[in-house]
């Protein structure tokens, strides 16, 4: 007569965790993340920064600007040439613009950034012209200075040799 024990089988819990090893297992996905200015720009050009999380490395990295949060209309694409993380932005007029970034990862994975808003709000040309106007007055009093040193210089000079 057999004895039935009621004990249970530790190799199948084995190979069971055996068996999920095997299993593929889900990597988070890589993020971007496109940090910009904070305040209101008034020259017309700012720099915005790319980081990557869990990504070590990024291809066709591309920033994207468009006139709506929604990117329906995109105006411009400034792709980055080379391996740069920070990108300076230029020739942009007053108004609101939305950004994001988008890269590649290693294993081709598209990376899409989070949005955000930029504001450039130009100094008034008023203000513009009468900075230029002082600097005009500034540089002309100062080679009108350096022209009559020159010449009291040259004059004194001659007036020793005679």
């Amino acid at each position: 007569m057999a004895i039935k024990k009621n004990c249970f089988n530790y190799r199948y819990i084995l190979l069971a965790l055996c068996f999920f090893m095997l299993l593929p297992t889900p990597t988070l996905a890589g993020s971007l993340t496109l940090s910009g200015p904070g305040s209101v720009i008034k020259e017309g050009y700012f720099t915005v920064s790319v980081r990557a999380t869990d990504v070590p490395e990024l291809n066709r990295l591309t920033v994207e600007v468009a006139s709506n949060s929604a990117f329906t209309e995109n105006t411009r694409q400034f792709p980055a040439l080379g391996n740069f993380k920070d990108i300076s932005l230029t020739g942009f007029s007053n108004g609101t613009y939305y950004l994001r970034a988008r890269a590649e990862s290693g294993n081709g994975q598209t990376l899409v950034s989070n949005t955000i808003k930029i504001t450039v709000k130009h100094y008034p040309l008023w203000q513009a012209l009468t900075l230029f106007f002082i600097g005009l007055v500034i540089f002309i009093t100062l080679v009108a200075t350096l022209l009559l040193l020159h010449r009291r210089w040259v004059h004194s000079k001659k007036e020793h040799h005679d």
